[in-house]
């Protein structure tokens, strides 16, 4: 079985620095080596080409953010909440966001690179036409996200709740979705080939597809528990 390695961000505890408050503008400033605990971001300007670099965030209150041009690289987020912020046209290098809110966030525009989504709420996320590469989403709550025209390789989702996804213009060929949940997707007829899924989703893609079934769907299910 193929086992996508994704490289781990390049920080080194002892050399941060703890730090209180964030500076009141963030537009085009070096955030670097810091670690940021229980903090506040309660500036509502527009941000634009901030760089994070080797930072560690735990617990940071970021949301309602409007984000340009922004890099983020060899940085770990943990328990934070970036609920509708816009990262948009902005890049990740060796990023993890674990246990984070990240519900409406807009990624679109963004390349996204050895990244790693743990544990996250990411209701209504967006990452229409981001580039992606070797990033892995696991037991991430996706329902009603989008992934429309997305540019993606080596993308794992593990364990994810993907419900009503959308994913048109987008290419699932080898995407395997087997051990993630769905009744609905919205996605392009022609893309779907090479589509990894299990037994149970068959039926959903069917229907989605305009296929209809011979028998009642609790028939079917009777079935396969016989």
């Amino acid at each position: 079985m193929y086992c996508m390695k994704i490289k781990q961000p390049m920080i080194q505890e002892t050399q941060l620095t703890q730090a209180t408050t964030f500076p009141p503008n963030l537009s085009d400033i070096l955030l670097e080596k810091l670690w940021f605990e229980d903090t506040t971001y309660e500036q509502h300007d527009q941000i634009n080409r901030l760089i994070i670099d080797k930072n560690i965030w735990n617990k940071v209150y970021f949301s309602n953010q409007v984000c340009d041009a922004i890099e983020i690289s060899d940085t770990v987020f943990d328990g934070c909440d970036f609920s509708n912020t816009e990262w948009i046209n902005s890049s990740f290098h060796r990023v993890v966001f674990k246990n984070c809110r990240l519900t409406g966030v807009n990624f679109a525009d963004s390349y996204i690179n050895h990244c790693q989504f743990i544990d996250c709420s990411m209701h209504y996320a967006s990452f229409n036409f981001a580039k992606i590469r070797y990033t892995s989403l696991t037991q991430c709550d996706l329902i009603s996200s989008e992934f429309s025209d997305m540019d993606w390789k080596h993308l794992e989702l593990s364990h994810c709740f993907l419900n009503k996804t959308t994913w048109v213009n987008t290419s699932l060929t080898t995407l395997n979705l087997s051990s993630c949940q769905f009744e609905q997707l919205y996605f392009s007829p022609d893309k779907i080939r090479g589509l990894i899924i299990n037994l149970d989703q068959i039926i959903n893609i069917g229907l989605a597809l305009g296929l209809v079934l011979d028998e009642p769907l609790d028939t079917v299910d009777n079935k396969k528990t016989t």
